[in-house]
């Protein structure tokens, strides 16, 4: 085996490693993996509990895991400059190394071993995802021609899927005097089984299980309940089926029901049931023209509180909702070339929604949200994308792919709500920056607004801004800053409703509070030290935070308004191998708070786990305004 330039430690050093390392049938092209089915994986588990030898020295051999990492990718890497030398030369053989879940806790620690027996047991009971489910998510095959963005585009697009989590595409024999050359696919997936409790007091239990990764086929299956004492029914359930990248045509669809009030409910104060098909192909690599989906939805009431008739909503309604989107210039050629010009994208997308039953109540007759309502848009998308790795954002070590570049989107639509024809027109635009100090930033402008006779109504005025400071190296962690900036106003409101500043929508932490306005503005910054400390392979992240939000009517300026604060601190726990939510314990201060907001609120809950969108065109919409 030769790779030209081979040096110590480097990236083709590590994949000579990595090659070295394998099992003779990991390199073949079509050598299946031995079967072993959930029994006689789930029989080996047993077995090795009732070994004494094993119970006794668990956790002596566990605590060896828990040593230093290899350092982070402390810079910002172009995604196409590990492929950029090879371009051009033939691919002749793609080889597969996938590696164990619970073994390095990074995908560059070659050094990793372990005779741990409780992590061989952990390992057998998951199903690696099979080489061609893999297979079927390559851009690329033996003979083609090797195109360095192309490569880097399928590095993304794996690390992207909920199944994985970390990916590498290595270059291997590349002799400087050979115009072919083999390429190494090396994937780590996420523990296939995964749990979540969302709800756990003594009159309220919710919870859900899941596999996102069945047998190691690409696909999830997943259920989960409530319990309400107060609720009538007490039960509820869901289950949803999930198949990601359907037959190799990098579509994904989603079959299930719920009703857990958990899939797009109508509106505040209502609890619904749903019956849903979703069907999505994303923009999964620059090169890729076509993007799309469909999502169709069956949806109905649920009288959980026992109202009387006459109190309950009880309605049903059919929502069909289809978009597509076609790139009709793009910068990236087959050759391997570029262009300096930016994409040019058309996208359309058509949504209705039928009631086949509607509430009794007079009250609601008028009410569009009880209403038909359908809508066609269109859209003009213009954007340059490039993307960049590194480390230690969102995740805590995992690489993550950094979008730059902008997108500036016009929109054109004619909207149909509760007997109501407006038109509707919108622009905004979006762009990242590198900033002089090495940091990231994202600015966000948006104004649209509906018109009927010539009249606006519902306009929206959005604008934001989203800092993120260089990996700072602090002891034996790291440390990076977070700040944002957000503005919304609709000065002219006929359908939209209030905004209030609850959780996510505004202080983190403020609930129920009946603040409201048509205009707020947001401001958040949060220090966050990626702590060296690990315990069985979980990691912590300790936070500081600081939120203020305003809110006002078109009557007062916005300053003058209280302006709300609030200053927090504590810790997010995540082991990466797992396909659960991270952990958040934290400690809330409200030093400016509502009539009726306690000064302090102490939180141990779940947040879902972040990542930057890496597709450049999504489903179009109107400006939002919630």
């Amino acid at each position: 085996m030769l790779i030209a330039g081979c040096l110590p430690g480097s990236r083709e050093s590590f994949a000579l490693d990595l090659f070295h390392e394998m099992p003779l049938s990991v390199c073949q092209d079509t050598t299946p993996a031995p079967s072993r089915t959930f029994l006689h994986k789930f029989g080996v588990y047993l077995d090795s509990l009732r070994s004494g030898r094993y119970r006794d020295s668990m956790l002596r051999h566990w605590s060896r895991q828990d040593r230093p990492e290899p350092v982070p990718e402390n810079k910002m890497k172009k995604s196409e400059d590990s492929f950029a030398p090879y371009s051009g030369k033939v691919i002749r053989h793609v080889y597969f190394r996938r590696l164990p879940v619970f073994g390095p806790r990074n995908i560059n620690d070659t050094s990793f071993h372990s005779s741990m027996k409780l992590i061989d047991i952990a390992n057998h009971l998951h199903y690696n995802t099979r080489e061609w489910a893999i297979r079927q998510s390559l851009f690329f095959k033996p003979a083609d021609t090797l195109n360095a963005y192309l490569l880097a585009d399928n590095e993304r697009y794996l690390r992207n899927q909920p199944y994985i989590s970390d990916a590498r595409l290595m270059i291997l024999n590349a002799d400087a005097y050979s115009d072919s050359v083999d390429v190494l696919v090396v994937t780590k997936d996420e523990y296939e089984y995964g749990a979540d409790i969302s709800n756990l007091t003594a009159t309220d239990v919710a919870a859900r299980v899941y596999n996102n990764n069945v047998l190691g086929a690409a696909q999830k299956l997943q259920a989960g309940f409530l319990w309400n004492k107060n609720f009538q029914p007490q039960w509820g359930s869901e289950f949803e089926y999930s198949k990601f990248n359907f037959a190799g045509s990098f579509t994904d669809v989603s079959l299930g029901y719920t009703a857990l009030n958990n899939h797009d409910p109508l509106d505040t104060g209502v609890y619904e049931g749903s019956y849903y098909l979703d069907i999505e192909r994303p923009l999964y690599t620059s090169f890729a023209q076509f993007t799309g989906g469909i999502s169709l939805a069956s949806n109905y009431s649920i009288n959980i509180r026992g109202l009387d008739d006459s109190l309950f909503r009880r309605y049903r309604y059919r929502a069909f909702d289809i978009w597509s989107g076609y790139n009709f210039r793009n910068r990236y050629k087959r050759d391997g070339s570029i262009s300096d010009q930016p994409d040019l994208a058309l996208l359309f997308r058509y949504y209705d929604r039928y009631f086949t039953e509607k509430p009794s109540q007079a009250v609601y007759a008028k009410d569009p949200v009880y209403n038909n309502h359908h809508f066609y848009l269109a859209q003009f998308v213009l954007f340059k994308q490039d993307f960049f790795k590194t480390d230690h954002f969102y995740g805590f070590g995992r690489t993550e792919d950094i979008p730059l570049g902008y997108n500036i989107a016009a929109g054109l639509g004619i909207d149909e709500w509760s007997d109501l024809n407006r038109s509707y027109t919108g622009v905004t635009l979006q762009k990242y920056w590198v900033t002089p100090l090495k940091g990231l930033l994202n600015t966000e402008i948006g104004v649209s607004s509906f018109w009927r006779s010539g009249v606006s109504q519902d306009a929206v005025l959005h604008g934001a801004v989203d800092y993120y400071s260089r990996l700072l190296k602090l002891g034996s962690g790291y440390l990076r800053q977070f700040a944002s900036a957000d503005y919304l106003d609709c000065p002219n409101p006929f359908f939209y409703k209030p905004l209030d500043i609850n959780m996510e929508d505004g202080i983190w932490g403020f609930k129920r509070t009946t603040l409201n306005g048509f205009q707020r503005l947001n401001l958040r910054s949060q220090t966050v030290y990626y702590s060296p400390l690990k315990l069985y392979g979980f990691k912590f992240n300790f936070f500081a935070s600081l939120q203020a939000s305003v809110l006002s009517d078109h009557e007062s300026m916005l300053f003058a308004n209280t302006m709300y604060a609030g200053l927090g601190g504590g810790c997010q726990i995540r082991n990466e191998n797992l396909p659960i939510n991270t952990l958040k314990i934290s400690v809330n201060y409200y030093p400016v708070r509502p009539d009726g907001m306690r000064e302090f609120y102490f939180e141990l809950t779940t947040v879902a786990n972040l990542r930057f969108d890496i597709y450049a065109l999504k489903k179009p919409g109107f400006l939002q305004f919630f």
